[in-house]
């Protein structure tokens, strides 16, 4: 071993003496950001019943000792309002040189804002997009932990080695200044000075050699890290979309509740098109909340009781307590994404709003392509009948009897209906005759009063002369008004199959997709 001092008086003029009096020896936490225990809590009910999550973590561990930790801030970085760092010098060595530089990486990464806007303070979305992203790396781990592997097992031998040497010069000096010159205990110093001194050198020299193979290695790890981001920042979208569109709230927190929503999930993957209309009907959804907040609201119906809910516009005075001080906040916004608020219960008069709502879809081979958009369609045409206590029905049709009617009445059907529904493709050939006659049916014989009828096809077909005529004479009596949506955006020219029984036609060859959903909701909102 080198010899770093000759003498205790050596020591004591050293930066080694005062880094050993001020040593407080910390537990060396993997963990790089912090957390409050509300999301502990949040965590841990989320991963309780993840067995592929433990499978993954117990695999990586065996690589990197700190991958739990980092899979944890992961999630934390993501679903945090308040992202705060831990004092670096708490960390243990491997979370500094390994840890902390890929949450660096990530807050920096051009996916995060995305992440952010889709996960912060929802915390399935949050779970969603950190599996994503913690499989993207644990792929991956291998390779990126093929040069600093080693290097950081000693590193972190040589800081606990460190540590220790340091512990005891700090309490050996304690001793000497409290039994005053003592030839045997200022022997002991000096060799534990020494010892000290030699191990602080080598853990400096191999933390240069980790912070080197680092910035050798930094262009792999960017691009690991950003491909990681993308499935993450993909995965967060869609998930948000799929809880916006048929979940249980945007921040569903109950155990219940979430275990509803991850089955939703689940079942959602197992469809293309249920995923893809989730993310038209987000956007739907959106028009249907601008247009109700420029309305009038006539009456706030009478207070009868008390019951538990999140509208804070209807919470008690006393509930807001909780936003005095910091430390009962948590409470507060988690009462809230519970819904477990204790509010005003009010009674009000239960009315019906226009008329019943048919909405006739062309499932049709040639309209496989727009299926998505035609169910979010369909399905936010049933939001808007729902609000308003009116009776809905979803006829799919392709060739001659070959239909399906889905129906909606108020009160009457399930989550499981709507997805049963949204998921319903026929194909096949095209017929109007058969959604027509059925739409008249519904009117005439299963009670649809003043219907409002929605036709989206791709144009592919026309009505005989002796049907239209029949047509026309069932609209005067039952007064009725047809509105068609023409999907002709890849080959225009079909408008004359429509024109002769709708009265408004809403082409995608004119108008793009968003703004035909806007003209069919503000009409009807």
């Amino acid at each position: 071993m080198r010899t770093y001092f000759r003498s205790l008086a050596d020591v004591m003029e050293s930066s080694l003496a005062t880094a050993a009096k001020l040593l407080r020896p910390a537990a060396g936490q993997h963990r790089v950001l912090k957390s409050t225990r509300l999301e502990d809590m949040v965590y841990q009910e989320l991963r309780r019943s993840d067995s592929k999550w433990d499978a993954l973590e117990d695999v990586c561990c065996k690589k990197l000792s700190t991958f739990p930790a980092l899979s944890r801030d992961i999630y934390q970085s993501f679903y945090s309002l308040n992202v705060r760092k831990n004092d670096a010098d708490t960390l243990s060595e491997t979370a500094k040189r390994f840890n902390s530089p890929i949450l660096d990486e990530v807050m920096r990464g051009e996916n995060y804002p995305a992440i952010k806007a889709a996960c912060e303070g929802r915390q399935l979305p949050a779970y969603e997009a950190a599996g994503a992203f913690i499989s993207q790396v644990a792929e991956q781990l291998d390779t990126l932990m093929e040069r600093e592997k080693k290097s950081l097992d000693t590193l972190e031998r040589l800081g606990q080695k460190r540590d220790e040497s340091m512990d005891r010069l700090r309490e050996l000096l304690e001793r000497l200044e409290r039994s005053g010159p003592d030839a045997e205990l200022e022997k002991q110093a000096l060799k534990a000075a020494n010892r000290a001194q030699s191990q602080v050198s080598q853990a400096e020299a191999v933390s240069r050699m980790v912070r080197d193979s680092v910035l050798q290695n930094q262009g792999y790890v960017s691009a690991v890290i950003a491909q990681a981001g993308k499935a993450a920042a993909e995965k967060a979208e869609d998930t948000a979309a799929v809880i916006a569109a048929w979940g249980m709230g945007a921040d569903s927190s109950g155990p219940e509740q979430v275990k509803a929503d991850l089955e939703l999930m689940e079942r959602v993957r197992q469809s293309e098109t249920l995923m893809e209309a989730a993310r038209y009907l987000g956007r739907f959804r959106e028009l249907i909340a601008s247009r109700r907040k420029n309305g009038y609201a006539y009456g706030c119906g009478e207070t009868y009781s008390i019951e538990l809910g999140g509208d804070i516009n209807r919470a008690l005075g006393s509930e807001f307590a909780m936003l005095a001080t910091p430390e009962t906040l948590p409470l507060f916004l988690r009462k809230l994404q519970r819904k477990s608020l204790k509010q005003y219960q009010r009674r009000e008069a239960i009315c019906k709003g226009g008329g019943d709502i048919i909405c006739m879809l062309d499932e049709s081979g040639s309209a496989r392509d727009a299926a998505p958009w035609c169910k979010a369609v369909a399905l936010v045409l049933l939001d808007i009948a729902a609000q308003g206590k009116r009776r809905f029905a979803m006829v799919h049709f392709s060739g001659r009897e070959d239909f399906k009617t889905d129906l909606f009445l108020p009160g009457q059907y399930s989550q499981a209906d709507v997805l049963r529904a949204a998921d319903t493709f026929l194909d096949g050939n095209t017929d109007y005759e058969t959604p027509l006659s059925e739409a008249i049916r519904l009117m005439e014989r299963e009670g649809f009063e003043n219907a409002d009828l929605v036709f989206v096809t791709d144009g592919a077909c026309a009505l005989t002369e002796a049907y239209l005529e029949e047509l026309k004479k069932k609209q005067a009596k039952l007064g009725f008004q047809i509105t068609g949506v023409l999907l002709d955006q890849n080959a225009a020219g079909f408008s004359f199959s429509l024109e002769s029984f709708c009265t408004e036609i809403l082409r995608t060859s004119e108008l793009s997709q968003e703004r035909i959903a806007e003209r069919l909701l503000n009409q009807r909102v």
